[in-house]
Order: structure tokens, then sequence, then C-alpha cells
């Protein structure tokens, strides 16, 4: 995950200042396509892959790994006429969700935990027109996320008996009863990445972390992979 973070920083200097010196260049040569400028807005639709961790700053604990999905809308608003630099902003929906068995003298344990959430991106993306229908956009932003519901599902069966019990990861009283403090339910953080897209089609990597504690001592860090329609 370092390495996927140091790549994605490395490609948006490395496109920043090619873009940089293209645009300077460009008063002594307007025939060059790499020079010409865009500034038409779009919309976005996208669907995503959110492999996710639960990040604990306690010595020796392992991270959660969660697998997840997204759906949502991003509006790409152009800054200036004079360079391809935009702002995106947008909403989507996002699910995680984990489970784990666990089998313990002759009983069996299933651990369950899913979470849904409302997210808003925001970011300052540089578009980089390499020909007319091809482009590279890096970017680096914020999201700001609400929790809409989360639940923790303990199932228990052995001793030809079975048992169940749910919990709201939200609720004071139920994760009492585990021993922990409820989640908060927003959270904000940044991310960096890059979009390739090619005439309407769009894929995007992009990876982020949380700002603040989801619990004591948790923080949810995301690799986001994007396939989308521009329109």
């Amino acid at each position: 995950m370092k390495n996927l973070r140091m790549y994605l920083l490395a490609v948006l200097a490395g496109v920043a200042l090619s873009a940089s010196a293209q645009f300077v260049n460009s008063g002594s040569s307007g025939s060059s396509r790499l020079t010409s400028v865009t500034t038409d807005g779009w919309n976005r639709l996208y669907i995503s892959y959110l492999p996710s961790k639960l990040k604990l700053d306690v010595n020796g604990a392992d991270d959660l790994k969660m697998k997840g999905f997204s759906i949502g809308y991003m509006r790409g608003i152009s800054v200036t006429n004079k360079l391809p630099l935009y702002v995106e902003v947008g909403a989507a929906f996002q699910y995680r969700a984990d489970k784990e068995d666990v089998e313990y003298s002759g009983y069996s344990l299933k651990e369950k935990i899913n979470v849904m959430s409302l997210n808003v991106p925001f970011h300052l993306l540089y578009r980089f027109n390499v020909t007319d229908d091809f482009s590279i956009e890096p970017f680096f932003g914020f999201d700001f996320r609400l929790n809409l519901a989360g639940k923790y599902k303990l199932e228990a069966d052995g001793g030809g008996m079975s048992a169940s019990e749910d919990y709201s990861l939200f609720d004071d009283d139920d994760m009492y009863e585990l021993g922990m403090d409820a989640c908060k339910r927003f959270q904000a953080g940044w991310h960096v990445g890059v979009n390739l897209s090619y005439k309407p089609v769009y894929f995007s990597v992009h990876y982020g972390k949380d700002f603040n504690e989801v619990n004591d001592r948790m923080k949810v860090a995301t690799t986001t992979v994007s396939l989308g329609y521009n329109f």
C-alpha cells in the first residue's frame, strides 16, 4: 500500500510539472496538441471497488480488512479558461463488509460486519490532454463521509444449539455490551489519485485515509478503483 501511495504521488507531481512546462512553451508554438486547453465541464456516473482497512493504532494489532463497492456521481467544473484545471464534487453510496469464521472446541463462531455510508468527495484536478480523445487527470482532495448504518452480527453453533445476536455499531448501549465505544457517524479524510479518460469511458485509481477516528484508535484507509461514463 505504501508503494501505491508513492506511485500516485509521483504520477501527480510528474504530470503536473509536464503540463506546466507545456503551457509555458505554448506561447512560442501553438501547433502542439499537448498544449490544447479544453475548459468544458462534465458529468460522470461510476461504480467502484473499495478494498478498505480499519487501521488500528495499537502495537501488535492486525488491521481489519473489508471489501466494498460504491456507486456515485461527479460533476467537473472549470476553474479558469486559461488552464485545464477543474474542481470535481459529487456524492456516492458506499457499502463495506467483512466476515470471519472461527472453529473453537467444537463450536463454530461467525462474525459479520457491514457499514453503509454516503460519501461526498471534493478535489482539484488537472486535465492533461494527450490527444483529443484521451486525457490523464491527476487529482488530490478531501472526502466527507456520513455513516448511515452499521451492524455487527455474531452467530454461534455447537452442542446441538445455536444463537445469534445483532449489534448496531453506532448505538451506545449495543457497543457497551461489546466493551467498546459507539462508532462515529462522520469522517473526513484526504485522497490522491489519477484518472484516465478515453472518449466517454473513465477509469480511476486513488488512495485515501481519514483524518479522524471512526472508533478508539481506528481510522479507515481505502483504495478505490472506479469505472465510469462521462457525459
